[in-house]
């Protein structure tokens, strides 16, 4: 009987996947920096900061003094929540391994379709989406400069964001719950969070919020859960609009 020639036989590779990074569980230093995240930015604290002798007079406008509490508490923050998830943040970064081109071209990509959906959404329904909270920032530029609102606005407040509402309540409350439900959690808390103190007057005030949080969201968790992924995108996204404000509104004639 012939006998079939034998062939070599090589290991299958395994498939490509993305990585899903442990985001930890809930711990002690997480649950002070909510409450205080809490105290001073949902509940009023940082109105304190104001009522130290001659903080206010050492400021030339009232939105000087302003965005000086923002300053403050920013920073605060960001060293609190460095310190809670700053190995994971870091690590997470590896995220760029798996489909880099996909997620390198999602990065002005995701800005530029929260963008259209929110003009389309806006079109649809015939009102436009303005907010307090951007007029506030629209007014803040002819008093603070731009590197100095960057720093802030563009790489302090994303992160502190994004370790609250990313990285704790989808990241850390998927361990209970559905990761879909914690993100529809984080999306309805990221948007609400932008209108604590002014109120929402006209429900599109909310729309670039809830486009930007649902964005971030699905793409934290697609990312395998990555924090230094989100961050990127909320850093893009407020960047952008940082240079709107400053160079090119100003270039725009009066009443547009």
């Amino acid at each position: 009987m012939h006998q079939l020639p034998e062939y070599p036989s090589y290991p299958v590779v395994p498939r490509h996947r993305q990585r899903v990074f442990d985001a930890g569980r809930f711990t002690r230093g997480d649950l002070f920096t909510v409450l205080a995240y809490i105290v001073f930015f949902v509940l009023g604290g940082a109105g304190l900061i104001g009522l130290i002798p001659g903080y206010v007079g050492a400021f030339e406008t009232e939105q000087q003094a302003l965005f000086g509490i923002n300053l403050i508490l920013y920073v605060s923050f960001f060293v609190l929540a460095m310190i809670q998830c700053g190995p994971q943040f870091f690590d997470s970064f590896k995220t760029m391994r798996y489909y880099p081109w996909a997620k390198w071209l999602m990065l002005p990509g995701g800005w530029l379709v929260t963008i259209i959906s929110t003009a389309v959404i806006s079109m649809l329904v015939g009102q436009v989406a303005t907010s307090e909270n951007q007029a506030m920032l629209e007014e803040m530029s002819n008093a603070v400069p731009l590197p100095v609102m960057l720093a802030v606005t563009a790489l302090f407040g994303p992160f502190v964001e994004e370790y609250l509402f990313r990285h704790l309540l989808i990241g850390k409350l998927s361990r209970k719950l559905n990761v879909w439900v914690c993100a529809a959690i984080s999306v309805l808390a990221f948007a609400s969070i932008h209108f604590i103190g002014s109120g929402i007057g006209n429900w599109t005030e909310i729309l670039p919020y809830l486009m930007l949080g649902v964005m971030m969201s699905v793409a934290y968790i697609l990312s395998g859960k990555s924090m230094a992924y989100a961050y990127m995108l909320h850093v893009i996204n407020n960047a952008i609009a940082l240079l709107m404000v400053y160079l090119v509104y100003p270039l725009l004639p009066q009443g547009i």
